[in-house]
């Protein structure tokens, strides 16, 4: 059997279309680690959740401006870095919203940086020369 590589990046466009492409790229290449079931589920879901984020909230006049999101395995951590290039938007400085009162109130979205910020284990954002980049950890 070929050796798996501890590495994958994808390179995207800003277009939701090519989101279920990468949640499968990202899907197989943990299963492929015997990453658990829950911890794929949650860096899923967290990674869906960051580049969708990207997509719907930046800026048009980046919207010719590529994606790039790596996934690395690093001995007990599953490190996922997503760079772009844009606004500065420090999602860890985000004030999360109150799940019940989101929920009460009929709120169908708005939930995603809740989700990244609960489900990964460790969250840090850096923005430079308009390159905003989120590296997000998952213990294994």
């Amino acid at each position: 059997m070929a050796d798996i590589p501890n590495n994958i990046t994808l390179i995207l466009p800003r277009v939701t279309s090519k989101l279920d492409s990468l949640r499968e790229t990202i899907v197989d290449f943990l299963n492929k680690h015997n990453i658990s079931e829950g911890c794929v589920s949650r860096i899923e879901l967290s990674v869906y959740e960051a580049v969708v984020n990207i997509i719907e909230h930046g800026s048009p006049e980046y919207n010719d401006k590529e994606i790039h999101v790596e996934c690395a395995i690093l001995g007990s951590e599953v490190l996922i870095t997503i760079s772009h290039y844009g606004d500065r938007f420090d999602i860890t400085k985000a004030e999360l919203p109150d799940i019940e009162k989101h929920y009460t109130s009929g709120k169908m979205r708005g939930l995603g940086i809740y989700f990244i910020m609960t489900l990964m284990d460790k969250v840090e954002y850096s923005h430079d020369d308009m390159i905003s980049t989120l590296k997000m950890i998952k213990i294994i």
